[in-house]
């Protein structure tokens, strides 16, 4: 099983998922203390951000992800959007409506 952090629920593949949510900043903390998770964050400033709210140390990776059966994610999703070709910077983000949500790919 292996666990990312995402910044949008994608479905990486057909099958069964679950999405739950939203949790609260102290279950997002919780999921990254309890589980090794492997950024999927492609923006330095998302990931910036995201360290420091997390309290962890939140890599850079521009990758694509397959999510298979038994994987789990901590989405970040914010809820607003923003203008076409806008990069987020740290006070941008932190000014934005967002949640977090659990992401699992069930079959």
């Amino acid at each position: 099983m292996t666990c990312y952090l995402l910044n949008s629920p994608v479905l990486t593949d057909y099958g069964i998922w679950q999405y739950r949510g939203p949790i609260s900043l102290s279950e997002a903390r919780l999921f990254v203390r309890q589980n090794t998770v492997e950024s999927a964050i492609g923006h330095l400033s998302t990931a910036q951000y995201l360290s420091g709210i997390l309290d962890t140390t939140v890599a850079v990776c521009r990758q694509a992800i397959r999510m298979v059966p038994e994987d789990c994610a901590l989405v970040f999703r914010v809820l607003e959007r923003p203008e076409e070709g806008v990069v987020l910077d740290i006070p941008a983000l932190s000014g934005m409506r967002s949640e977090f949500g659990i992401l699992e790919r069930c079959e």
